[in-house]
């Protein structure tokens, strides 16, 4: 947000502020996302650009200083989600050469959606819920045909909050529907969490305030990696 990598918390995006992180006194998201690659050698990165998410005039999308990153780091994948809520909107990020998220809470239709799909297959959905539920068209969510594989389950009530994940909600939908690959956002907290979230049947895992407070080592990811 505002060319600096910010602290989510719960997706209240107005009380957003510069990431305070115990592995770089930065909030350059070249330092940043440096630091995080010293902690473990991921090979995927999400990023959430909540300028182009908010949609604001003065407010322009970060694009431009992620081409920048991106080519420190040529070997890494980016997911990113820009709010992307049209095919016109899509093309410039999918010209950078980024996986692009699509997110549900900026949908209003699900013809724009399939649109959207048909110019890029690899995309993937992220299936957002708020404290006053799912975000998105009904359809989008009852019918699993037309979810990526994988697809995320973004529950921003649990992002930063330290509450732990939602793993309830992604063993049942991993009850329902097993060959859905389903990555869990929000919530994660320490080793523990990942451990419950994997015995639930997620495929993937979102993490980052457990990097920043130094609560995952590199021993721990490696597990996981296995």
């Amino acid at each position: 947000m505002h060319g600096q990598v910010v602290q989510a918390i719960q997706g209240q995006r107005q009380h957003y502020r510069a990431i305070q992180s115990q592995l770089t006194d930065s909030h350059a998201l070249l330092d940043v996302i440096t630091a995080i690659l010293q902690v473990y050698a991921f090979d995927c990165v999400y990023i959430a650009d909540l300028n182009a998410i908010t949609g604001q005039d003065d407010m322009p999308n970060h694009l431009p200083l992620i081409k920048q990153v991106m080519t420190a780091f040529p070997n890494l994948q980016w997911w990113v989600d820009a709010g992307l809520n049209s095919t016109e909107a899509l093309k410039p990020w999918l010209d950078a050469g980024i996986r692009p998220i699509i997110a549900s809470e900026t949908l209003t239709d699900i013809e724009t959606y399939q649109a959207m799909r048909e110019i890029t297959a690899h995309s993937i959905l992220s299936l957002d819920f708020f404290q006053d539920g799912f975000h998105g068209p009904a359809r989008l969510l009852a019918e699993t045909s037309l979810w990526s594989q994988p697809t995320i389950l973004m529950s921003l009530p649990k992002v930063g909050a330290n509450q732990g994940p939602e793993v309830e909600k992604i063993s049942s939908l991993k009850n329902q529907h097993p060959q859905q690959a389903i990555y869990a956002a929000g919530g994660v907290r320490h080793v523990a969490d990942i451990q419950a979230l994997a015995q639930a049947g997620a495929d993937g895992v979102l993490i980052a305030s457990a990097l920043h407070q130094k609560q995952l080592t590199a021993s721990d990811l490696a597990i996981f990696a296995q």
